[in-house]
This record gives C-alpha cells, sequence and structure tokens, in this order.
C-alpha cells in the first residue's frame, strides 16, 4: 500500500511527457473552459453537443486557458473527474456567485444556511454544519478538493471561509468516504476558488451594518499571456459581540474581526498540461464574556490562523485525465480566558496543527460506455496541545477507485452504474475498507430517478486518542483512549429529479444513516489523586433518516423561486432518545425577481425549523425534555445596477428576530454597501 502513490506519480509523469495535445473537438472545449457561476435551481443547463456527457475532458473549472466562463455546466466532487451535472451519478448542487450574492452573506455559513439537509448550528466558537441530522465531526469541508485543517471541537468553522475568491459551492449529499475517506458521511461542501478569465479584472465591495459591523473585500487578477493568469484577493470583516438578554453581563454571541488574504498562480494550459500554485492566510478573532459558576466572570478571546500552500498539475485529452498536486496548512488556536479581579482561574492553551497532504487521480474513459478512476493520497498530521498526554501524529496511506458503466438507448444515456471503494491505512486507528455503489436511470428525458449506498468512517481525532485534562475543583479527570477504533456508518439514499418543463424541476430524496462504534465518554473508574476518571470509548450506536423535497420554478430570467421541506428524524440508541437540537420540520424559500427596465433585483429567502428537543439532567438523575418554539429566520436585499461596472445594494437579516437560548443568531441587522467591478 506505501508504495502505491509513488506507482501512479511514476506513471503519470510518463503520461505527462509523452501524451500528445489533443486538437479539433478539445479545442472548443478549450474555449469554453472557467467557471460557471449559474445556481443548481431550475432545470440542467443543455451539455454541450461535442463533448460527451461522461467526457472526463470537461474543462476544469477556473481552466487558465479559458478567456470566458464555461458553457457546459461542470461538476467535480462527486467522483473526482470532471463531469456535466446531468450524467453525474452523484447528485450535485451547486450554488453560483450570482445566488451567492443574493443571499447577502459574506462567508460561507451564511451561503448555506437555506439549503435543503443542512443545519447551521452558531456556538461561541463559529458556526458549524449539520449535515441530515448529524454532528459536523461527519462533514468534509474542502477547498479546490482537499481536506481543510482546523477542526475545533470536531467542527470546522465555516464562518473563516470569506467568499471574495469563491467562485461556486458544490455540495453532495450522502456518504462520499469511497472517495474522500474519514469524515465524509454526511456529505461533502466543496468551495471552488476563482481565477481570470480576461487580461484584467478587479472587483471591490464594502458594506456596513447596523450593531457595529462592516465587511470590505477585493480582487485584481490578470491574464499578462495566454497560458499566465494571476490572481489576488483579499477581506476584512467585523462585528462587536451581542447580548439578547441586555441584563447579561454574558454575551451571547462573540464578536469576530477576520482578515483574509489569498493569491493564484497558473501556467500552462489543460491540454498541455497545467500547473497551479496558490497561498492564503486566513485571521479570525473571536471576543465574548462567560459566567461561570459563583458568578465568575470571564473575558474569552479566541485567536485562530490558517495559512495554506497549495500546487497542483492537470492535464487532460479526450480518454485520459491526471491530477496531481500536494498541500501543506498550518493552523493555530490561542483561548485565553481571563477571570475578572482574580488570576485563579486564568487560562491559555496554544493549539498547533499541521497538515501535508499529496494526492493523484487518473480518469481514463474506454468508450463512451466506460470510465476508470483510480487514484491515492498521503495524509500526515501533527498536533501540539497542553491538553494531550503527548504530539499527536499519524499517517494515513489511502487508495481508491471507481469504474462508472453507461447503457444508452440509441444516443441517449439510460442507466449508469458506479461501482467504488477506497482503503485507508492509518497509523493510529489500523485500516478501513469504504464501499459504494451508485445507481441513475433516466428512462425518459424529464425523470431521473438516483439511489446508493456507502459505508464511511470517522478516524478517532487526537482529542479522543491522547486528551488528558484534570479538573481538580470539581473532582473529574477525561483521558483519551489509544485504543479507539474509527466510528463506521451504512448509509442509502433514494431520490428522483422530475422536469415536466423547462421552468419546474422537482425532487424529492430519502436517506437513512445507520452509525455505529461512535466515540462517547464512559465512566473509567476513580483516580485517586484526581477523583471520577472518564474515557473515550466505542459505545454508542444512531441513526438518522428522512425525506428531502424541493421544487424550483424560473419561468423567465426575471423570477426564480424555489421552496422544499425536509423531515429528519434521529434517534440515540445509548440513551434512547432523539439527537439534540435537530428539527423534525423544516420548511425553506427563497425567490428573486428583477423588476424590467430599473434593472432592480429584490431577493428573499426563509427557513422554518419546527420541533427542536433539548435536554436537561435534573438533580434527581432524571431528564427534562424541552421542545424549543418555532424558529423562522427570513433574509432580505435588493440590489440595483447602475451599470455593468456598479451596483448598490442593501438588505435585512432576520427580519423577524429568531433566536433563543438554543440558537444563537444575531439579531435583526440591516445593511447597506456599493459593488463595483471591472
Amino acid at each position: 500500500m506505501r508504495s502505491l502513490p509513488l506507482v501512479l506519480a511514476n506513471s503519470l509523469l510518463l503520461y505527462a511527457g509523452s501524451a500528445p495535445a489533443a486538437a479539433g473537438p478539445e479545442a472548443t472545449m478549450e474555449a469554453s473552459a472557467g467557471r460557471d457561476g449559474s445556481s443548481s435551481e431550475g432545470a440542467d443547463d443543455a451539455p454541450s453537443p461535442s463533448v460527451p456527457l461522461d467526457a472526463p475532458s470537461l474543462p476544469a473549472e477556473g481552466d487558465a486557458s479559458a478567456s470566458e466562463p464555461p458553457a457546459v455546466d461542470v461538476v467535480v466532487t462527486g467522483s473526482r473527474t470532471h463531469e456535466s451535472r446531468k450524467s453525474s451519478v452523484m447528485a450535485t448542487q451547486v450554488i453560483g456567485s450570482a445566488e451567492m450574492r443574493q443571499t447577502g452573506a459574506t462567508t460561507l455559513d451564511g451561503v448555506l444556511e437555506a439549503q435543503p439537509g443542512l443545519q447551521i448550528e452558531r456556538t461561541f466558537r463559529g458556526s458549524e454544519l449539520w449535515f441530515r441530522g448529524l454532528d459536523p465531526e461527519y462533514t468534509l469541508i474542502l477547498v479546490d478538493g482537499q481536506r481543510v485543517p482546523g477542526r475545533v471541537g470536531g467542527a470546522v468553522d465555516l464562518g473563516r471561509y470569506s467568499l471574495e475568491a469563491v467562485e461556486r459551492v458544490e455540495i453532495v449529499r450522502g456518504p462520499s468516504s469511497a472517495l474522500y475517506g474519514s469524515d465524509a458521511i454526511g456529505g461533502v461542501v466543496n468551495l471552488i476558488t476563482r481565477e481570470s478569465h480576461h487580461e484584467l479584472e478587479a472587483e471591490a465591495e464594502g458594506r456596513i451594518f447596523t450593531q457595529d459591523a462592516l465587511a470590505f473585500s477585493g480582487r485584481v487578477s490578470g491574464r499578462p499571456a495566454e497560458a499566465l493568469g494571476i490572481s489576488l484577493s483579499a477581506g476584512h470583516q467585523r462585528r462587536a459581540p451581542f447580548r439578547r438578554d441586555p441584563d447579561s453581563t454574558a454575551t451571547t454571541g462573540s464578536g469576530l474581526r477576520l482578515d483574509t488574504a489569498g493569491a493564484t498562480l497558473t501556467v500552462g494550459r489543460v491540454n498541455q498540461g497545467r500547473v497551479r500554485l496558490s497561498a492564503d492566510y486566513s485571521r479570525t478573532r473571536l471576543d465574548g464574556v462567560d459566567e461561570g459558576a459563583g458568578r465568575a466572570i470571564f473575558d474569552r478571546t479566541q485567536l485562530q490562523e490558517q495559512a495554506t500552500l497549495r500546487a497542483s498539475y492537470d492535464k487532460r485529452s479526450q480518454t485520459l485525465s491526471l491530477q496531481s498536486g500536494a498541500s501543506y496548512s498550518q493552523f493555530r488556536e490561542q483561548y485565553l480566558t481571563d477571570q475578572r479581579g482574580s488570576v485563579a482561574l486564568d487560562s491559555y492553551q496554544d493549539n498547533r496543527e499541521h497538515q501535508g497532504l499529496l494526492h493523484t487521480v487518473v480518469s481514463s474513459t474506454w468508450d463512451r460506455s466506460h470510465r476508470t478512476t483510480v487514484g491515492g493520497e498521503i495524509l500526515g498530521q501533527i498536533l501540539d496541545s497542553q491538553r494531550l498526554r503527548s504530539r499527536g501524529t499519524r499517517t494515513r496511506y489511502s487508495a481508491f477507485a471507481e469504474h462508472r458503466v453507461a447503457l444508452y438507448a440509441e444516443d441517449r444515456e439510460l442507466i449508469a452504474v458506479v461501482l467504488g471503494a477506497r482503503a485507508d491505512i492509518d497509523s493510529q486507528f489500523g485500516s478501513q475498507l469504504s464501499p459504494k455503489l451508485a445507481f441513475k436511470w433516466d428512462p425518459w428525458d424529464f425523470l431521473t430517478v438516483r439511489a446508493g449506498y456507502g459505508r464511511g468512517f470517522r478516524a478517532p481525532s487526537f482529542q479522543e486518542l491522547l486528551l488528558r485534562f484534570e479538573n481538580a475543583a470539581v473532582g473529574y479527570v477525561v483521558s483519551g483512549n489509544p485504543d479507539l477504533r474509527a466510528e463506521s456508518s451504512h448509509s442509502v439514499d433514494l431520490g428522483m429529479e422530475y422536469r415536466p418543463h423547462r421552468d419546474w424541476l422537482a425532487s424529492v430524496t430519502l436517506f437513512r444513516n445507520d452509525l455505529s462504534d461512535m466515540i462517547t465518554t464512559e465512566l473509567a473508574g476513580t483516580s485517586s489523586d484526581s477523583g471520577t476518571l472518564f474515557s473515550y470509548q466505542n459505545a454508542a450506536n444512531a441513526r438518522t433518516q428522512g425525506i428531502e423535497s424541493q421544487v424550483n420554478w424560473a419561468p423567465s430570467s426575471f423570477f426564480r423561486s424555489s421552496v422544499g421541506y425536509t423531515l429528519t428524524e434521529t434517534w440515540n440508541s445509548e440513551l434512547e432518545r432523539p439527537l439534540t437540537g435537530r428539527p423534525l420540520h423544516r420548511f425553506f424559500a427563497r425567490s428573486s425577481v428583477v423588476v424590467p427596465g430599473i434593472e432592480l433585483d429584490l431577493s428573499g429567502r426563509a427557513t422554518l425549523s419546527l420541533e427542536r428537543k433539548f435536554y436537561e439532567e435534573l438533580a434527581d438523575g432524571s431528564t427534562h425534555t424541552i421542545t424549543a418554539e418555532p424558529l423562522l429566520q427570513i433574509d432580505l436585499r435588493m440590489s440595483r445596477a447602475f451599470s455593468d461596472e456598479f451596483e448598490l445594494f442593501a438588505g435585512v437579516n432576520n427580519v423577524a428576530e429568531a433566536g433563543d437560548a438554543y440558537a444563537a443568531l444575531l439579531p435583526r441587522q440591516f445593511y447597506v454597501g456599493l459593488r463595483g467591478s471591472y
């Protein structure tokens, strides 16, 4: 297994040096390469007739050889190769740049707020993403197809990803461990970054909010030569902490200061070999006030820094594609609690995570009916933290393969089946095999049926393996367990898309996730010097299941609307009760309308969450169940384009003042801004 990535690398070097540049149809393909800002709502765009639906040679998003955005709607996340969204066996939702602007969001959490099957939870440490009722530990976040570091409390804070350099977001719901390995149980979110399409492009945006908040961002990119692209971006955001109870000293939500910067250099053309180098840095500061036992007051400060370097090489012909890359990331979190009027309970933590990744993916199209994709990865992680007994280190070797076979009725693809598997060998928990089987059936042009099964896993975190935390004042110790196994899951999906007219798209999906060997804290005995001892064990099982439904209507370029409903039923087998905080029912709606003649764009979105259950442990050992009030979130935005270069916009977030003790939402907030582009 150790030698597989080296073998792949050697074979790919031979291909890179020997494969001739394609001519004819590929020239057309190259001319349309780039990034698509379209939304997933409405009917799928028709693929180019000169390119097979399942051709891996479709242009990469952001291909530096492009001069214009693509004419073909291409996705990559569901198969780790390039294919049209309509032909993808894994249903992939795409949120383009236009839809991102209509949300009024400045960071990734705001973009994902009103999407089916997704739930954003805000804590003092940022914004978490729950996929289909699963905790954030079971969601994988990618940037340009590569996993990001910096899980804090099991979650990646989506609030530290600003949008000035993001072209689109791809969302794949359901198990994806057969391609991506650990954590990809509930689903995958992939941020596709922007590149230049013209000789010179510039964009700047600024907005000010009520409640002492502001956001500024800018981007400059260009193509000084035909096969050379350069892009620079930066952003700054700030907001004050807030309290829902004006009489409380403790804050409900943390104050934020977010600074980001990034640069990308692209050299070459995709049909001859393209090299892409990128670097980005983000600095997030969160401030708040907490109230502890005995009315002790603490000023809390978290400082998170993340720096990433990436290098990749891409080459594609009509029958073979190659993607190789390497990345290094460092994530540092400093956490300070300062007790007012005393130093007795002051604390400071400095956690540093290093992550390195090497990967290679090769995809070969044998004919229009068969495509094979194989790849390998080497992942290395190091974590230094005062709370760990020792430095956490792990190395993971992975190999994966999948084969797509299609059956045709005349010239129309009727059935497509994907069979794949991934093997992971980890220095901490051993080996894991993740198979998958996915199926797509198009009996008519207006109907698509998709079904799939996948096995997934989550690797134990360094905290669960190596933690040593003592609370002498209360009298307990929490100790990590180096013998933990990986958590595992079995997941199934069954979905249907119905297109009765080009203006309409209706979809419904049934899903179920069964998790076993879940890691939980269990009583492990008594420590003579520090009190009760707790440790992590593979001792719990859980399930989530439900229905996701959505109807999109786009009768013209001036109006589009989407409504949907999600039912999410959950169960914790260990505690014999539903999982905490998951709404059983969730309704959502989005609409946008352009007023002809004056170019006024009005948009809005709303979500209604019902039957969120929470639990309170009483002094007698019993549990009190609390059903929270319905949660209605409404955001409105309007914009007016005065020319192709300038746009004035304004909006209001959380119109209904949603938020309670279990949802730390910002109060109603107004904003106004200006956006300019060249």
